[in-house]
């Protein structure tokens, strides 16, 4: 029993292109056997015209192909990718640096060596598999957070809004009644009747008053305002032996 028929790996399609036949029915076979399957392309025009019809997550492309070569090919899928994402496994047989670095800057993720070894082909693509399997969970965590962004914004805007509904009523219950007492007050200090005594409790409740009312205007506009627009002052500790 071979050990890739064991694979646990979802199902994918997967997009491979080589204007070998042999070479691509290698791969495809290979492939089946894993339980995904496969749209062939036998040449890079073929490949791009299948992508864009089903943006496979997985595309096995020979380098050196007629018209568009695996290379332009990479280049043109990771121009128009968006929120997807695409694995692509270039096979090839060419060598040097230079040109490995060539195609890494194109977006080219993996190299296979032709003629390539099955297992070492299998293991690759089993390497594909969990870096979109990463990804796939990097991106539903993404979604996740972005909705549960959304969620607090939500609840943090409704309290927002209560409090200000709270503050604007407080307002009115705080303010009313003491302008009230003040002119009452203020009507006292028109009688004329009124003894000494009275006049500096008048005078008292009137200044007792207004201090209350300015306390009540400082309370609510500290309490509009946002944590990031309110400053505070330090004031420094008298030395010891200073008056």
């Amino acid at each position: 029993m071979h050990c890739e028929s064991a694979s646990k790996s979802p199902e994918m399609d997967i997009l491979v292109a080589d204007d070998d036949r042999t070479a691509r029915f290698l791969v495809s076979s290979a492939l089946i056997e894993l339980g995904h399957s496969v749209t062939e392309a036998t040449n890079g025009g073929e490949a791009w015209e299948a992508w864009k019809r089903e943006h496979h997550h997985l595309v096995i492309s020979d380098w050196m192909m007629p018209g568009i070569d695996g290379l332009e090919l990479c280049r043109k899928i990771r121009a128009e990718e968006e929120s997807g994402f695409a694995y692509i496994i270039l096979i090839t047989a060419r060598g040097g640096r230079a040109n490995y670095l060539d195609a890494m800057d194109s977006g080219v993720d993996d190299f296979l060596h032709k003629p390539f070894e099955r297992d070492l082909f299998i293991a690759h693509v089993r390497v594909a598999m969990r870096i979109l399997d990463l990804h796939q969970s990097l991106r539903l965590a993404n979604t996740d957070l972005e909705r549960r962004v959304e969620e607090r914004t939500a609840e943090l805007e409704k309290a927002l809004q209560a409090k200000s509904e709270f503050i604007s009523r407080a307002s009115h219950e705080l303010r009313t009644p003491m302008n009230h007492i003040l002119g009452f007050a203020q009507l006292l200090t028109l009688k004329k009747e009124l003894t000494e005594k009275q006049e500096a409790n008048v005078r008292q409740i009137l200044e007792s008053g207004r201090r209350l009312l300015t306390l009540i205007d400082h309370i609510l506009g500290v309490a509009k305002c946002n944590a990031n627009e309110l400053s505070f002052e330090t004031i420094a500790a008298p030395r010891s032996g200073n008056t």
